[in-house]
């Protein structure tokens, strides 16, 4: 991969003029084959090195020529294809190139609405030129100095190639294979998607005989039938880990850990399993961040995000009102000796036991600029086969900050925002505000291939999330909110776009829905859509779109509360799973509602389940949720006031919502006590730093912001022990901790909440953390939370991490396995 861009290690002087001089560093990657020498960094350095050693010997001179020309195409996967003569730039079949404009008084807001396509590498540096070069100034392209005087490491390169796996023998008695496979929706749960036929990446995936999933840093294979682990191999440390299947190939997805030199980094590796046993075969590596993926006939698209104006070494002024002219020419002469490789995402393509490929992710012929300037971002859409080898040269790149990524089987869309010049001054905001619009680009993955950019469009307002977007009879159907949300002047809409050469034009639209409220959900199904907009109460609202040339609203049905996610069951119904509110609009709690949309003119609320002063986390991870059809069962994770941390499982039958009973997980570690042990408990009387604690100052982060589990435990012992039902004991490692007429466990400790603990207690480094609870509140003890939900057979799978831990910060998972019929506990996996 190219050399490491993102805070750079940086020195910072004060000069006779005032100019802070800051040079970025030289970066080694490890096991990629050394150092990859970047041309652009090196005649970007030459280009500024003369103005800058002037101005920071406190003289000034300008810089000689703009650079242009240096360094272009130097780097792997840069050639473009053939030029086609003029400025290289093609618009023929490639997107509209009309340009949307909002008037604020003498100043213009440009917003995106079409792309164009650069056939040439020289065509595509000079308009990324210019168009920085007519934005930088003192400060780069901000308004405000940032200086990283941190030295950072480079991130770990080296994967584990190989598996920790169970033995040989137990590998060879794995079950044989049967004639028929398991059926997903019959013999097993897939993951919540939002299209039939559209899968989504996951941290657990399940062809019904296997349960692969994320955990600590680590793909752990389970064998459903024998409830054992049969391998496990660690992935590169990252955040968010994400995973496709097809047979018996994998696809992990998710952020590269931060601390090391660069900024973000995706990783994507492909992972081959053989008798249970996962084993890692490609690592790529892309500079930028992982938005979101889909997968159509096992070809995952990845959506991945840049920010390359964050990368350069800029000069600034401090205090020497002439400091900053000079700052302003040296930072110009820098973008205009920049390379594409300063501007476009790089990659790493590793295969083990193969060579190591490098150079630029998209090639110059499949990056796309919008019409108007829309920002330094780029978004690039990767096509990578699950089951197959990695290819890089499919992926497309649009010069634009992507946010909400929707797909359906035919067709992936991107919304990308709104570029608002920093430097300007007299930006209106509040209309700015009012006069929103979403930019959305339309790309045709049908061919496996790659995805093909094909039009664009832009609408009036925001949009709520990925399931505002619907595509459905070759027609997008979108909902915005128009007008500041946040006032009683805001407005949703419902708007249908039809694409016509290059352009996605709206063909229908109907409003007036939500005023002065905020979409909290939306769901599309077939002909029909259904609004919930929410300020004090819920209007739950029906939407015939039969035709999309006259959406209409059917009709609106206002309760207390809100569905934050909407779940269509069948049989006329929907389910909706949220919030409940008083009428004031004062969230009490947790609320699932089931809505008879028989007749779509008169919805109606004909069921409710609440869990007073509880949440759960669908409303922005809708893969929480599980509906098992086949037994009309939905699972649903649930917090009550921190005292309680599970699933509950709700039958949804016959028009009725009836509570089957409540998952949580105690773990193995759960030990109820008879005899006193010899571990020491931490109360009150031990702690041994708390001149900082004031009972009208709750503690929940430290000063930094940062999470400080024992500065929270302490203030809780010291003023509201009434309302802290734990009883912490400090045991050997190795012993179990007990007391009678208590149920202990093993609290898992990071090793930053181990340290903070130590700080307020004495908590020696050797010891373990065990929390009791008193054995009839024993259930309520929120030490693991679930997170995931499936089915297999007849039993039912709960994932839970460590409560306020996820599987990539930290804490390792736990698979419970419960009776679908009875709940009944069966058998538990740490993984």
């Amino acid at each position: 991969m190219s050399e490491g861009r993102r805070n750079p290690m940086r020195n910072t002087l004060t000069t006779a003029v005032g100019l802070h001089c800051i040079t970025g560093t030289e970066h080694r990657h490890a096991g990629t084959g050394g150092p990859a020498t970047r041309t652009g960094k090196a005649l970007t350095a030459l280009a500024v090195t003369a103005l800058v050693a002037a101005a920071c010997s406190g003289t000034a001179s300008k810089p000689g020529g703009s650079g242009a020309g240096s360094g272009i195409g130097t780097g792997s996967g840069t050639e473009g294809a053939a030029g086609t003569g003029g400025d290289g730039l093609s618009k023929n079949g490639d997107g509209p190139s009309d340009q949307s404009v909002i008037e604020l008084d003498d100043h213009e807001i440009v917003l995106t609405a079409g792309l164009v396509r650069f056939d040439a590498c020289d065509a595509l540096l000079d308009h990324l030129r210019s168009e920085a070069a007519d934005r930088v100034g003192p400060w780069g392209f901000g308004d405000e100095p940032y200086f990283d005087d941190e030295p950072h490491v480079d991130m770990e390169m080296a994967e584990e190639p190989a598996a920790e796996a169970a033995s040989a023998a137990d590998a060879a008695e794995a079950p044989a294979e049967s004639q028929a496979d398991p059926v997903e929706g019959v013999d097993y749960s897939g993951t919540n998607v939002q299209e039939a036929g559209v899968d989504e990446a996951d941290i657990i995936k399940t062809d019904g005989r296997r349960i692969f999933v994320m955990s600590g840093g680590r793909l752990e294979v389970v064998d459903a039938a024998r409830r054992e682990v049969l391998g496990s191999v660690r992935v590169v440390s990252g955040r968010s880990p994400e995973l496709f299947l097809a047979g018996d190939s994998l696809l992990a997805i998710h952020n590269a850990a931060d601390g090391g030199s660069e900024g973000p980094e995706a990783v994507i590796q492909r992972i081959r399993v053989r008798g249970g046993v996962p084993e890692i075969v490609e690592t790529l590596r892309v500079e930028g961040a992982y938005v979101s993926a889909r997968s159509v006939g096992a070809t995952a698209r990845v959506i991945l995000r840049s920010q390359p104006e964050l990368d350069f070494s800029f000069v600034f002024p401090s205090g020497n009102p002439d400091s900053k002219p000079i700052a302003e020419e040296a930072n110009r002469s820098l973008i205009l000796a920049s390379t594409l490789e300063d501007w476009l995402p790089s990659y790493s393509l590793r295969s083990f036991g193969g060579p190591t490929s490098e150079g630029l992710l998209s090639p110059c012929d499949r990056v796309h600029a919008p019409t108007v300037f829309s920002g330094f971002g780029v978004t690039t859409v990767l096509s990578v086969p699950v089951a197959g080898p990695m290819e890089v040269a499919s992926a497309t790149s649009v010069l634009a900050p992507g946010d909400t990524v929707y797909a359906s089987p035919e067709s992936m869309y991107v919304s990308t925002t709104t570029w608002i010049d920093p430097h300007d001054t007299d930006v209106d905001w509040e209309q700015v505000r009012a006069e929103y619009r979403t930019n959305i680009h339309r790309f045709d993955i049908s061919d496996p291939a790659g995805a093909v950019y094909t039009a664009s469009g832009s609408v009036p307002g925001e949009i709520h999330n990925q399931f505002s977007l619907s595509e459905h009879g070759g027609h997008l159907r979108i909902v915005t909110t128009t007008g500041d949300r946040w006032s009683t002047d805001s407005e949703s809409w419902v708007r249908v776009l039809a694409e016509s050469d290059g352009r996605l034009a709206e063909v229908g639209s109907v409003g007036d829905i939500g005023r002065g409220e905020r979409v909290q959900s939306v769901r599309f199904a077939g002909d029909i859509g259904y609004v919930v907009t929410f300020r004090q109460i819920d209007p739950f609202y029906t939407i015939d779109l039969s035709d999309p040339s006259d959406p209409r609203i059917l009709g609106e049905l206002k309760i207390p509360g809100f569905s934050s996610y909407l779940h269509p069951i069948g049989g006329g119904f929907v389910l909706g799973v949220g919030s409940d509110a008083d009428d004031s609009g004062r969230v009490t709690g947790a609320k699932v509602s089931l809505f008879d949309v028989s007749d779509l003119a008169d919805p109606q609320e004909v069921a409710v389940w609440t869990a007073p002063s509880g949440w759960n986390d669908i409303a922005w991870d809708h893969r929480a949720f599980l509906w098992w059809a086949p037994e009309s069962v939905a699972v649903i994770p649930v917090t009550v006031d921190y005292g309680w941390s599970g699933a509950v499982v709700l039958e949804v039958a016959d028009g009725t919502i009836e509570e089957k009973g409540r998952i949580a997980h105690l773990g193995q570690g759960a030990a109820t006590g008879t005899s006193l042990d010899n571990c020491r408990e931490l109360t009150a009387a031990n702690i041994i730093n708390n001149d900082d604690l004031s009972e009208d100052d709750y503690p929940a982060e430290d000063d930094a912001g940062i999470w400080d589990a024992g500065l929270w435990i302490a203030w809780n012992l010291l003023f509201e022990p009434e309302n802290y039902p734990w009883l912490l004991l400090a045991c050997d490692s190795g012993e179990t901790g007990s007391r009678a007429g208590l149920v202990c466990e093993f609290v898992e400790l990071t090793t930053e909440d181990a340290a903070s603990i130590g700080r307020r207690f004495d908590f020696g480094a050797h010891e373990e953390l065990w929390g009791c609870l008193d054995e009839h509140d024993a259930h309520a003890t929120p030490v693991q939370r679930i997170v995931r939900s499936l089915v297999i057979g007849t039993e039912l799978w709960t994932l839970s991490y460590p409560y306020r831990y996820s599987s990539d910060a930290g804490g390792s998972g736990r698979l419970q396995v419960n009776n679908l019929t009875t709940l009944e506990f069966l058998d538990e996996i740490d993984v």
